[in-house]
């Protein structure tokens, strides 16, 4: 990881609660799946990546969690609770 780069909140390993605040508002969850996404959803998170946008100087943190649903869903760390 670059030093330039803010350390993330949460680490690979931690369990954690996550929720979507914006995705419904944007998308419409229903609009693509057959089934809703649960309001929360609880995880591992397996990785952390780094998403610059435009011109910003801090990129947003992006955490991957593999969820106990078996799926692969993407947070950042306003949606992101740490649990144990």
């Amino acid at each position: 990881m670059d030093s330039d780069l803010s350390a993330p909140k949460h680490a690979i390993g931690d369990f954690v609660r996550c929720w979507y605040d914006l995705y419904d508002y944007y998308y419409g969850w229903s609009d693509f799946f057959d089934d809703p996404a649960p309001a929360t959803m609880h995880g591992i998170i397996v990785d952390i990546e780094f998403a610059p946008w435009g011109d910003a100087d801090d990129p947003e943190i992006i955490y991957v969690v593999y969820c106990i649903d078996g799926a692969h869903r993407f947070f950042i760390e306003s949606e992101i609770y740490k649990l144990s």
